[in-house]
């Protein structure tokens, strides 16, 4: 599949080889990886809860090619201490759930894409 607005795929086929079970695999763990992680995306976290959370799902988000995701975790973790203004974390959280939203609808059409293709093979 073609790199997406969402995916990098050349960046995930890097660590992948390009092998369809393995990238389903991946992706599955950046699915645990969100579900975890984002029950603890709370605008009103302490900052050492926001700073662990937002690092972790920028690092998810890098191993799977979600670039932009992991840019948008990457700001989301320096609103601590001095740096944290009034509404950026709320902001923050809306954008961070919007972008973890369309990398989980990327992977849903990968994965549907590659459902097909097996169906096809013989």
């Amino acid at each position: 599949m073609a790199d997406s607005p969402e995916i990098d795929f050349e960046h995930l086929n890097q660590y992948v080889g390009g092998d369809p079970d393995l990238t389903r695999e991946v992706f599955g763990l950046f699915r645990n990886q969100v579900e975890i992680w984002g029950k603890a995306l709370m605008a009103d976290a302490e900052d050492e809860l926001w700073s662990n959370v937002t690092h972790s799902l920028k690092g998810s988000a890098r191993a799977v090619g979600a670039m932009r995701l992991a840019e948008a975790c990457e700001s989301a973790e320096s609103l601590i201490g001095d740096d944290r203004r009034p509404g950026a974390r709320e902001v923050s959280v809306d954008t961070l759930e919007q972008k973890i939203d369309r990398v989980l609808g990327e992977i849903a059409r990968w994965e549907y894409a590659d459902d097909m293709r097996r169906l096809r093979s013989p």
